[in-house]
């Protein structure tokens, strides 16, 4: 077995294993999300959101630990490490992006949330007029 078959079975079982996992805990992840997060919309968003990111932080991890050394495996595919390493960046950052819209979110979330709880919150009661008997 050559190391790109090598490397394509053992991304191929890794992906396999993290999609494996999304569909056994999206159906309970979804319910769950449901209650925490108040709408169904907001519970189905962060459960593909979630989805994405064990897709994405599997394939990240599998690639960290792909060795891209000068080895003589390498040999007959010169270009190889080059855009293997270029895809690793680039699944760096993707996930660095996907971790920024995830946080931006749930800051703006918080500011809604908050803006709604004020919104319905009574107006405090008038403070009660004094009336002073004491005269200068």
């Amino acid at each position: 077995m050559n190391v790109l078959y090598a490397f394509g079975f053992s991304a191929s079982l890794a992906l396999i294993l993290a999609l494996l996992i999304v569909v056994c805990l999206r159906r309970s992840l979804d319910a769950l999300l449901a209650e925490v997060c108040g709408t169904h919309g907001r519970a189905r968003f962060w459960t593909v959101f979630s989805s994405i990111g064990l897709v994405l932080a599997t394939l990240l991890g599998m690639m960290s630990s792909f060795p891209l050394d000068e080895g003589s495996e390498w040999a007959a595919y010169p270009r190889i490490a080059l855009a293997l390493a270029a895809f690793r960046i680039g699944l760096l950052f993707l996930f660095f992006a996907l971790g920024g819209l995830g946080f931006s979110l749930l800051i703006g979330i918080a500011g809604y949330e908050r803006r709604l709880r004020e919104a319905s919150w009574p107006a405090p009661p008038a403070p009660p007029k004094i009336h002073s008997t004491l005269q200068v």
